[in-house]
């Protein structure tokens, strides 16, 4: 909304920013020229508009349904697994499946304190809104949205700017740290201004407060649940303290369009909120801080002490940046496609967005599963919670255990802490509670997969939860709040779960044979588990089990498909459409989620050739479907017939058609990062298609060499490189070298502890 007297006043407004203008484009082009000459710069490939408009990926768009279409990633700015992400706001509310922010919005509603979950279709929680204005208060955020200057945005890991098309221009610029931000709001011209907070709480629950003589303003919005306990409290809410630099001129706050001056505290009602006022003059710049946490006001104060001390904006961004390239240059790339550069490094992004950072500067965070009580985690590490195991136990936590091992390690350790204070290892730990919000048990096959890889995981602490979701039912209030395995009974008294068990206290109720194939893959890494941790009988149940994938596999159609009782088949049966007996697929797609065991499937489909055609039959009809997670190994499986020139081709077309450098740039919901880390995997050139396993499928890599710098202390090679010398990076090889040793197209993560070269040629 420009509320520009006419066009004449429009031209000298618009002059006056010229100035403004040269500044920022001189500082922007002096980075980026250090960029140029620094190659270890690595945050100027990063675009983080990627993936946040509507996917515009062939598969996707034939595929993917309402919300399923939007890649519903966010411009975030934070630190890597931070615990708020600062992001514009171009939608209001926290309800589930709308993101903050949409690319091509109507406009700017403010910035957010964010606690979405990238990618995903869940919810926002415990978030907050700071907006700049000028002229007469504008409380609710239609009114307060504006347009702003679209050459004027810049986006990256560590900053974002724009321009407010006020009635008086606003340049506004945001950095942040993990569980801080930082503002910067310059003005052109003499006015008066508003910074107005807003705690937003759907349920009109928020708490608000202004302290002149602090000159802070700070609140709370309450957490409620979704899925399991919907609409609940979760037992903790998301505090900010906001921080001005000048003192306030004036101050007030507001219920809905009612201007409450100078009144300092409001709580408990539908659309409040609360401003500070200030006379600003020509090129002034107010500075605003704010703090956050889950467990305090107090901890949101002493976590933006510590972590931002000063008023120098330019040092944070500094800072910030700094941590964002030293956790890019784990992965340096050389030769290949400069657009594919810019792809490669905003999946990384992406993938090292969550889980998040849960827990204050001190250690402390609310206990989960209710926040009974305040835990403190051991000094040096960090609680993190949102995991959306669901989708990430497949390549996104895989790729964080390469790039970021100690925080991944936090992460595991993490897990085992949410099962001794709620008594069952979580399945789908969101908003520090339990859900059930997907099917599978992916806690079990993430945390067995870190074990077994070396990790130090407590096993001893970690293996009864393991064991007790793998082996036990959970009945009566444990089951309804959404512990434990749902189907557990059937599952162990049938080997499946048949389709009379309607699963009903689940967000996903049914998708039985779904739950069938992702139980008997877990049940495959728990049976490694109990092996190496000496639990013999343990293992051989939990080995039996992983083959239960067997008991739904229709002989005459060859598909998955959804089994009665009795051991008859559903009538439900159309191989390219979805099936209430599967998770978001169709049958043709979920034939292939048996990744504990590929020689298996293949041995019940048939031969070689039979096996051969049905994979090209998926991809010749256009029926994988990319933009969802059970079909991420897929095209990796010609590998088990021998075929890598197949593998190759597949996923390097997969790539080049799926992914690229605009807003819709990522086939369907990111989810948390998995669609991003699918991309960076496969474009060093290998896969980890199989849990548990200790290796990774390998295709071939689109860059000429691709440096992993890894850290000693769990990967005592240092450093491992690929390589590849054609100028065509997307042609197909027929030989890979492992230290000079040909050897199959698979890689063993132990090759790349050892460290070493793997080279690819013809």
């Amino acid at each position: 909304m420009m509320r520009f007297r006419n066009a004449k006043n429009l031209n000298e407004d618009l002059m006056k920013t010229n100035n403004l203008f040269l500044s920022v484009a001189l500082t922007t082009l002096f980075l980026f020229s250090g960029c140029q000459k620094k190659a270890e710069n690595l945050v100027q490939f990063v675009n983080p508009l990627i993936g946040t408009g509507l996917s515009s990926g062939p598969n996707a768009v034939k595929h993917s349904q309402g919300s399923e279409a939007w890649v519903q990633d966010i411009p975030a700015v934070s630190t890597p697994f931070g615990m708020t992400q600062w992001t514009p706001q171009t939608r209001d509310t926290e309800a589930k499946c709308i993101s903050p922010y949409y690319f091509g919005g109507k406009g700017i509603q403010g910035f957010r304190g964010s606690h979405w979950l990238g990618g995903s279709c869940t919810q926002d929680y415990g978030s907050f809104t700071i907006m700049p204005e000028t002229g007469y208060l504008k409380t609710f955020a239609t009114d307060r949205m504006c347009d702003y200057n679209k050459e004027s945005e810049v986006s990256t890991p560590a900053y974002y700017s724009c321009l407010l098309m006020q009635q008086n221009l606003i340049f506004v610029e945001i950095t942040g740290t993990a569980r801080s931000g930082f503002f910067r709001f310059s003005y052109i011209e003499n006015t008066d201004v508003k910074i107005v907070i807003t705690p937003n709480s759907d349920e009109g629950q928020g708490y608000i407060k202004v302290d002149p003589e602090k000159n802070e303003i700070y609140g709370y919005n309450p957490v409620h649940r979704i899925y399991q306990g919907w609409g609940q409290p979760a037992g903790f809410s998301g505090y900010f303290v906001v921080r001005f630099e000048k003192p306030m001129d004036n101050f007030g706050c507001y219920v809905q369009m009612e201007d409450h001056k100078k009144e300092t505290e409001i709580s408990g009602k539908p659309d409040i909120g609360a401003y500070a006022a200030f006379q600003v003059k020509k090129d002034d710049v107010i500075q605003a801080k704010v703090g956050t946490s889950f467990t305090s006001i107090e901890a949101a104060r002493a976590n933006l002490d510590a972590e931002i001390p000063h008023w120098d904006f330019k040092k944070t961004r500094a800072e910030t940046e700094q941590i964002w390239n030293e956790t890019l240059n784990t992965i340096q790339l050389k030769g290949g496609k400069k657009e594919d550069y810019t792809n490669f490094y905003t999946a990384l992004y992406h993938s090292m967005l969550y889980p998040r950072t849960f827990s204050d500067v001190d250690g402390s965070y609310p206990s989960f599963d209710g926040n009974k009580s305040i835990q403190k985690i051991e000094k040096g590490h960090v609680y993190y919670d949102d995991f959306s195991l669901w989708d990430t136990f497949r390549a996104q936590l895989p790729l964080v255990s390469l790039i970021a091992p100690d925080k991944y390690e936090d992460m595991m350790k993490s897990l085992v802490l949410k099962a001794e204070q709620g008594g069952w290892l979580p399945i789908f730990p969101m908003w520090n509670s339990y859900t059930s919000a997907m099917v599978g048990d992916h806690a079990n096959t993430a945390l067995g997969d870190a074990y077994l890889k070396g990790f130090d995981i407590n096993i001893d602490k970690a293996y009864p939860y393991m064991r007790k979701n793998a082996l036990e039912v959970s009945e009566g209030e444990d089951f309804k709040n959404g512990k434990g395995r749902r189907g557990m009974k059937s599952y162990l008294q049938y080997g499946y779960i048949p389709l009379e068990d309607s699963i009903k206290e689940a967000f996903h109720k049914n998708e039985q044979t779904s739950r069938t194939l992702e139980y008997s893959m877990t049940d495959f890494v728990l049976s490694k588990v109990a092996e190496k941790y000496g639990k013999t009988e343990d293992a051989q149940i939990l080995a039996k089990h992983a083959k239960n994938y067997q008991l739904v596999f229709d002989n005459e159609t060859k598909s998955m498909r959804g089994r009665h009782i009795d051991g008859t088949w559903s009538s439900d049966y159309n191989p390219t459409a979805r099936a209430s007996y599967l998770t978001e697929g169709t049958p043709m797609q979920h034939l292939w989620f048996v990744p504990q065991d590929i020689p298996g499937l293949f041995d019940l489909i048939g031969d070689k050739k039979q096996v051969h055609d049905k994979l090209d039959e998926l991809f010749s009809t256009d029926e994988y479907w990319h933009a969802n997670e059970p079909c991420h190994h897929i095209p990796y499986l010609y590998n088990f017939l021998g075929d890598y020139a197949a593998t190759q081709k597949t996923v390097k077309n997969i790539m080049a058609s799926e992914y690229n450098n605009f807003d819709g740039g990522i086939p369907g919901n990111d989810d948390s990062g998995q669609m991003s880390a699918w991309y960076a995997f496969s474009a060093m050139g290998f896969y980890p298609v199989s849990p548990g396993s200790g290796e990774y499928q390998v295709s071939s890599p689109v860059f000429n060499e691709i440096k992993l710098n890894l850290n000693p202390k769990y990967y005592p090679g240092g450093k491992f490189t690929i390589t590849q010398s054609d100028p065509d990076t997307y042609k197909t090889f027929s030989k890979v070298e492992l230290n000079g040793t040909e050897i199959p197209f698979v890689l063993k993560h132990e090759d790349i502890r050892k460290g070493g070269k793997l080279k690819f040629s013809n």
